[in-house]
């Protein structure tokens, strides 16, 4: 919840700075420029947070604050020193005597500012540890870059001298306005504005260089240097400055627990030496475990700590217990999508099969390796629908994606980085984005030609791109729209903008895509959106030659149900279905409804054999359900289904819904209330008999 905050400051550049941060984490601010201003709100606001900055015009900070405590007033203040040794003077008596929860000086880097000040004002949130987490990785990745900048600052000038020496050729002034943009987006992002000003102006002096006469490109290549060598002068200071806030950030953190875990994975075993093991894993990992060793305090654990995803050990005495607990996770508010794996030490094939119905994505074997725990997280993290949203970012620059990566990361989204564009179709076939953050200027290919060539494959016309640009003007802007593009975010980048707009363009996309997708009666996907996925799905098995399984599925007297019991009654039978096929199975499989009472189901990597059983699991329990007509009157329905494999049944999806129909309709010959596989009727298998 945001907060009221007084921020008591006269210098108006750091005000710029901060207050976007503030109420870009949702704080109400009030601003004063004088002690006096700041003693007004006081008196008339109720505020929960006061930041005093050093100097005040018209009365000193200590005396100020002195004064301020004298009234009684314990309001919580953030102290902002104006240099480091004034810090260090007065520490001691700030945070002892006055009662300040946050003591730190200029330059502050706004973002990390906007952590530290999080955590102060929410100390109990859960949230408050992974700020600090955040900011220790945020403070490490722009210490790294201040070691780096001098070195590319003199490749710049290499740059810079070579394409002196040959004016004519166009590619060594590209270079040039290609370094001093990658320096103006990263080093702004992290906070080394002075530097970013500088090359702000070197890459716009090399994109119009060409058109300059030889006399006045002498004199603007003269201007270019000077800039570099003010770079260079700024750059040594502004490192300095980091290395004053790492370094007072190190001496607070000294002892604390290392970063943010990437997940938090409910692992459920009575072994306390194995649950050990697997802790440790997820440590070296950045994997949160949180240990349950009864199926009751899995479920109460699941109930408190938001989830990422389940592991559940197969009892060999007792395995339908485990996935009876699997079952009651998926059927918690919320957690209809949750990711599951189960761990056996000694699986059996029945169990394999009962672990697909219960909506077992992986099935792994004691004992767990720490490769393949890692494996397993990313896979189960990767594929929670409706959970973390998945961007792709596109960016020659790779400190620059990275910095942008660590940002999105702590606000919990799935973050890959792509550095050459020339690959993006491959990754985004084995990774595909809810969002696209994609750089403008790359070697080899723009960004906008990528977003055009994009906008031309019917998969990814709705896809969300925003681009990340060092160039604002007019005609910039206008060619981002019009290669299809949704927005545009200028570099450097200001990371609470980023975090907003890239929040507002996935709710909107989430929400169009739902609404165009989804079957409002079942929650399922249409017939038109189940289709497109059914063509990947095709074409993934093509190319990795892969076996997948489609079942088409039909309520049984479904005209009778609504004859008989009323149509409303019919649009909770189908409801009731939807609901059930949308808990049971893996996260990543396929449900939609085909039309009327049909739904369709699609198996990637597995073969109906394996899915057949599971199936009529789905069948049986769908018999039990038991739904009221419009009149009162109680009533069960059953389905059948056909069912088909690629590449064993067909070899297009024409084939294979051809072959499943089939199978229905000899399902439905046969008496109903079963699924076929194969037309030979010895194989044929009722889900009564089971």
């Amino acid at each position: 919840m945001g907060k009221n905050i007084l921020l008591v400051e006269q210098d108006k550049t750091f005000l710029k700075l901060i207050v976007p941060v503030l109420e870009g984490r949702g704080h109400k601010v009030f601003q004063a420029e004088t002690g006096k201003e700041g003693q007004g709100f006081i008196q008339k606001e109720n505020l929960d947070m006061v930041i005093l900055g050093s100097p005040l015009p018209d009365s000193n900070c200590l005396d100020w604050l002195t004064a301020l405590r004298a009234t009684g007033n314990k309001i919580p203040v953030t102290y902002i020193a104006s240099s480091q040794p004034e810090l260090h003077a007065n520490k001691e008596r700030l945070e002892r005597e006055l009662g300040v929860v946050l003591a730190v000086n200029k330059p502050v880097i706004p973002f990390v500012f906007g952590a530290q000040l999080e955590g102060k004002l929410s100390p109990e949130d859960p949230q408050s540890g992974k700020l600090k987490d955040f900011e220790t990785m945020f403070l490490a990745l722009v210490s790294k870059y201040a070691r780096m900048l001098p070195s590319k600052l003199d490749d710049l000038a290499v740059a810079i001298s070579k394409s002196k020496e040959d004016p004519d050729d166009a590619s060594l002034v590209a270079e040039v306005r290609s370094q001093a943009h990658k320096i103006k987006g990263t080093g702004g992002s992290l906070g080394f504005r002075q530097v970013s000003d500088c090359m702000f102006f070197i890459e716009n002096a090399a994109a119009t260089m060409h058109e300059k006469p030889a006399k006045e490109q002498t004199a603007l290549w003269a201007d270019v240097e000077r800039k570099l060598a003010d770079a260079k002068i700024l750059g040594e200071k502004e490192a300095a400055d980091v290395a004053s806030v790492v370094n007072s950030k190190e001496e607070e953190t000294a002892g604390q627990e290392a970063p943010a875990s990437m997940a938090r994975i409910l692992v459920v075993d009575s072994d306390d030496g194995f649950l050990d093991i697997v802790e440790a894993l997820g440590k070296q990992r950045l994997v949160e475990i949180v240990r349950a060793k009864t199926f009751r305090e899995a479920l109460d654990r699941a109930c408190i700590l938001p989830l990422d995803a389940a592991l559940v050990n197969v009892h060999a005495e007792a395995p339908d217990e485990s996935f009876k607990l699997a079952r009651e996770l998926r059927n918690l508010p919320g957690y209809e999508t949750l990711p599951l794996a189960f761990i056996s030490g000694n699986a059996l094939v029945k169990d394999r099969v009962e672990a697909a119905h219960a909506g077992a994505s992986l099935y792994l074997d004691k004992p767990l390796e720490s490769d393949s725990l890692e494996k397993a997280v990313e896979h189960l993290v990767s594929i929670r629908t409706g959970g973390r949203p998945r961007i792709l970012l596109v960016d020659d620059d790779e400190f620059f994606a990275n910095t942008i990566a660590l940002i999105l990361r702590n606000e919990g989204v799935i973050v890959r980085i792509l550095t050459d564009p020339n690959k993006i179709l491959e990754v985004m076939q084995d990774f595909p984005p809810e969002l696209l953050l994609l750089d403008v200027m790359m070697p080899g290919i723009t960004g906008f030609e990528v977003c055009r060539m994009l906008r031309q494959i019917p998969r990814w016309q709705d896809l969300p791109i925003v681009f990340l640009t060092g160039q604002t003007g007019v005609e910039n802007r206008l060619e981002a729209f019009r290669s299809g593009g949704d927005d545009y975010l200028p570099k450097p980048v200001v990371n609470e903008e980023l975090l907003t707009r890239v929040k507002v363009r996935l709710d909107r996309a989430r929400m169009l895509k739902d609404r165009s997708d989804k079957d409002t009666i079942t929650g399922l996907l249409l017939r038109r959106a189940f289709s497109e996925q059914l063509a990947q799905l095709l074409a993934e098995g093509q190319r990795n030659k892969t076996v997948f399984t489609i079942c088409l599925i039909d309520v049984d007297k479904f005209k009778n149900v609504n004859d008989t019991y009323g149509h409303l009654a019919g649009d909770k039978v189908l409801a009731g279905l939807g609901q059930l096929l949308a808990r049971r199975f893996r996260v990543e499989d396929l449900r939609g409804r085909w039309g009327g009472e049909e739904f369709i189901l699609g198996f990637r990597r597995e073969s109906k054999e394996t899915m057949h059983a599971a199936i009529n699991r789905v069948l049986a329990e769908f018999r039990e359900m038991i739904f009221t007509g419009d009149d009162g009157r109680e009533f069960k329905v059953s389905f059948s289904g056909g069912m088909a494999s690629f590449p064993e049944d067909g070899e297009s999806v024409y084939e294979l819904i051809q072959t499943a129909d089939a199978r229905l309709y000899e399902a439905k010959k046969q008496g109903r209330n079963r699924i076929i596989l194969s037309h030979d009727k010895e194989k044929s298998v009722t889900a009564s008999t089971q």
